[in-house]
């Protein structure tokens, strides 16, 4: 009989608790408590999600059929194969090939140490870990990705480690199936953004929609003018205003912004990335798209800009870890203090400041001058705190590439350029990391997201088979 146990937090759990049929045959008496067993790992197991399985031990190539086709059935996202006994290999690979999933291996045993008292009849269940050397064998062999947890479900170690795979899992989806417009073209040079549509697809599941200036010029002339002006005056006071827009600068904003928010839902987007001098040069528009990537980035559609779709999937990715990510570059180095200055234009994600929203303030770009003047963007004070940089890359040999590196955000007050910016104080030597940096392959933009989120970024490249570099 199939068995669910239900969680309510997305992720489906395909269960199989490994036991070996031949045992019953000449010690039947221990089939139920093996079964009890695998019933406590059940439980312990539906804090990270809905528990689907068979009801049955997975003790035979019969029975791995059986919960394969249950789990094909339930479409589940990941595989937990439990040690309730020993097992042989043979019993569950061809399943695990006929239907991939990322897979965990979960060395667990009754007890978490070796109890005193043991007889034939405990060991029975705390010898789970003869056979795991023989799956992790042939999963290497056949290049099967998966996990190794080793430990007892009362250690605080096992449940770091299920909850670390559980987020990468969750990123997983996130980036599976999504649609990542570009608006425009990718800026003109700007090489170390090129990839391949069709390997970003068959390695991410992530596709690429082209928005072409058109759509948005459309959308553009159907935003009512009282919509734009209503927005308008929602932005002036929500947030401060430290310019004197000239003409209709900060309305034709507002406008944009809404007509961006507009395709973003008619094309279905998860993320996306701006080319917006096509924009701003249109004489239909005419200013910059700076508040448009800003409150799409709120509402968690991360933008990057100049047709970067590589740094859009990092920022699709970093928000399902910390649901406020930033698009930003390297802008200035500080030698002498081991720093460097970060920013990009005139766009952040205003959901970092849904508390302090006056600490944002709305201003001319300070450098693109549009058909219709500049348009908006921000001046802001980043919030200090550990941060992750991430960087997705096509790598030499065809396949893709994560780099990450974990720095600190410093509480210094922005440069007065008119455009979001913010320092880094790096944990090594600036040159050494630059030198690390220049040899990993990245590109030049970064997704940036507070916290530290290496271990579940490593999880997430081992998901994806990418390389992972941590600089």
């Amino acid at each position: 009989m199939d068995s669910t146990t239900n969680n309510n937090n997305g992720l489906k759990i395909g269960y199989m608790p490994l036991a070996h049929e031949a045992y019953w045959k000449f010690f039947p008496e221990h089939q139920n408590g093996a079964m009890k067993l695998a019933d406590e790992f059940r439980k312990y197991l539906s804090q990270f999600g809905t528990v689907c399985d068979i009801g049955k031990l997975i003790d035979s190539q019969k029975s791995s059929h059986e919960a394969r086709l249950h789990f094909q059935k339930e479409d589940v996202d990941v595989f937990v194969l439990a040690t309730v006994t020993y097992s042989t290999p043979d019993d569950v690979l061809i399943d695990l090939k006929r239907f991939s999933r990322p897979t965990i291996l979960w060395n667990t045993q009754a007890s978490s140490s070796i109890p005193s008292d043991m007889n034939f009849d405990k060991w029975m269940f705390e010898h789970g870990i003869t056979g795991v050397p023989g799956l992790t064998n042939l999963l290497e062999r056949e290049e099967i990705p998966y996990f190794l947890v080793s430990g007892h479900h009362t250690a605080d170690k096992v449940n770091e480690s299920f909850t670390t795979i559980k987020k990468a899992l969750q990123a997983f989806k996130a980036v599976w199936g999504a649609r990542i417009g570009i608006f425009g073209h990718l800026y003109p040079g700007m090489l170390d953004f090129g990839y391949d549509p069709a390997l970003m697809y068959t390695t991410f599941g992530a596709s690429t929609v082209p928005i072409l200036e058109s759509a948005v010029l459309e959308a553009y002339k159907t935003v009512p003018l009282e919509d734009a002006s209503a927005l308008k005056d929602s932005l002036g006071a929500k947030y401060s205003i430290a310019d004197t827009f000239e003409g209709e600068e900060l309305i034709r904003s507002a406008r944009l912004a809404l007509a961006m928010k507009q395709v973003v839902k008619e094309f279905d987007l998860d993320a996306a990335s701006v080319y917006c001098q096509s924009m701003w040069q249109n004489p239909e528009i005419g200013v910059v798209s700076c508040i448009g990537n800003s409150m799409l980035a709120k509402e968690g559609i991360f933008c990057s800009c100049e047709g970067d779709i590589p740094t859009a999937l990092c920022g699709l990715i970093l928000n399902s870890l910390c649901g406020k990510a930033v698009f930003t570059e390297i802008w200035c180095n500080d030698f002498d203090n081991d720093s460097f200055m970060m920013g990009h234009s005139g766009q952040m994600n205003l959901a970092l400041f849904e508390d302090n929203p006056k600490s944002v303030q709305l201003c001319r770009h300070p450098w693109w001058n549009g058909c219709h003047g500049r348009g908006a963007c921000l001046q802001l004070k980043m919030p200090a705190g550990e941060a992750t940089m991430l960087s997705v890359n096509p790598s030499p040999d065809g396949h893709w590439r994560m780099v990450v590196a974990v720095e600190d955000v410093t509480d210094r007050n922005p440069v007065p350029l008119g455009a979001p910016n913010f320092f880094i104080q790096l944990r090594q030597p600036i040159s050494e990391f630059l030198d690390n940096l220049g040899s990993s392959g990245s590109a030049h933009h970064f997704a940036l997201g507070y916290g530290n989120w290496t271990p579940h970024l490593k999880a997430l490249s081992r998901i994806l088979n990418l390389e992972y570099i941590e600089i």
